[in-house]
């Protein structure tokens, strides 16, 4: 995700610009690791397996790295 903004996590960015979509729904996951339940953890660009490059939540404990956030279908109300 070579656009990625610093809104926080599990939130939506306050004051930022309007949706480009009303069918879809950003959701920022929390910066509390997975798998060993650290919240020691950082942000870092890193390639992915099929070559994009995406921001990713890594934890500094384990090693473990997921999303920064995911990108849904959006049914609801704009």
């Amino acid at each position: 995700m070579s656009h990625a903004t610093s809104a926080p996590a599990g939130g939506v960015a306050p004051g930022g610009p309007p949706a480009a979509s009303t069918s879809h729904r950003v959701i920022y996951h929390e910066p509390i690791c997975p798998r060993c339940g650290s919240g020691n953890v950082t942000t870092d660009d890193i390639q992915t397996t099929d070559g994009l490059i995406e921001t990713a939540l890594i934890c500094l404990a384990c090693g473990e790295t997921w999303p920064l956030a995911c990108v849904t279908d959006w049914g609801g109300p704009a």
